[in-house]
């Protein structure tokens, strides 16, 4: 994992990122069965500010030259380190998987209260091959620019004084938490990171939530094999986050499919009628199943786990 960690930041670092569309949206976050939920909208910016904004992302960037993985106990990032984490374990993933679906152009917001509103906002890059970076940045409990007491805020424009005090005055941080790029967060401040995107204490409620429902589903056997395997360990939390992420556990045809390619292929996954036993020695297999990670190579005719399931864009230019 950390070599693919280095190769990714290499991979970003290598891009030229001069030319990108810049666009910038808010998010909004919102409780649903005590579940975080988002909603993301683009805010219109002129083309200074795109300039500026493209600016806040390529520094950090181009100042990030080592990376370590992302763990609970690490301290925050110095100098020239980030931390890396798989987006598809932290709450980005269902920001990004609502951002690529948006148009900046038409799902816009449509008052001030949404931004006052706001946990947070991206900066956002793309290219002809659409979304390359995003940054991150979680945002005050008041985002409208704070005022001094016993001052008036004045804008000086066209010779003259305007009064600001009636005005929607906010302000852009000239810093990310975090920027996202080929499925990977690099983590510039562990604080905020883990305070936008409820990971710390979030992660643990996550995996009590998710055996709470794969219960109710009754989908497993032996669940405390699970439960207690995963405990307070980082690495299966992750794996547990990405499963509920995904949701495939919830996908009767994908379980079915599971059920048939597990004795075709003899993974020694076992079943009794549509529950799927958990034992010591098949619990990894059985995560790695749900995350989607055991792909076929059809060059080979052989199964592997991978650590990306990144979809083949089969739209390549001939």
């Amino acid at each position: 994992m950390p070599n693919r960690q280095r190769q990714t930041l290499r991979q970003l670092k290598a891009l030229d990122l001069r030319g990108t569309n810049v666009t910038l949206a808010v998010v909004k976050e919102y409780k649903r069965d005590r579940i975080s939920q988002y909603k993301v909208k683009y805010v219109p910016i002129d083309q200074r500010l795109e300039n500026r904004l493209r600016t806040i992302i390529v520094n950090p960037i181009k100042n990030s030259n080592t990376v370590e993985e992302y763990a609970y106990d690490c301290p925050e990032p110095e100098e020239d380190l980030v931390r890396a984490i798989d987006y598809e374990a932290t709450d980005f993933y269902q920001i990004f998987k609502q951002l690529e679906e948006l148009n900046p152009e038409e799902d816009i917001i449509e008052n001030v209260e949404e931004l006052v509103k706001s946990k947070a906002y991206m900066i956002i890059l793309r290219n002809a091959e659409g979304i390359q970076v995003v940054g991150f940045k979680t945002l005050p409990e008041n985002w409208r620019m704070k005022r001094n007491k016993g001052l008036i805020p004045l804008l000086f424009t066209e010779n003259r004084f305007e009064d600001l005090e009636q005005e929607n005055v906010f302000s852009i941080s000239s810093k990310v938490d975090l920027y996202y790029f080929n499925e990977y967060l690099f983590i510039l401040s562990k604080k905020d990171f883990e305070r936008g995107l409820n990971f710390r204490d979030g992660m643990i409620n996550n995996a009590i939530e998710m055996f709470q429902e794969v219960t109710e589903l009754n989908i497993f056997i032996n669940m405390e094999i699970l439960t207690e395997r995963v405990g307070n360990n980082q690495r299966y939390l992750r794996k547990i986050a990405t499963i509920r992420n995904l949701g495939h556990y919830r996908n009767s045809t994908y379980l079915q499919r599971l059920h048939q390619l597990s004795i075709t292929k003899r993974w020694n996954i076992q079943f009794e009628e549509e529950q799927i036993v958990i034992t010591d020695e098949t619990l990894d297999d059985i995560l790695t199943l749900l995350q989607n990670k055991r792909l076929h190579s059809e060059l080979t005719e052989e199964d592997f786990d991978v650590d990306s399931t990144k979809p083949v864009n089969s739209n390549t230019q001939q």
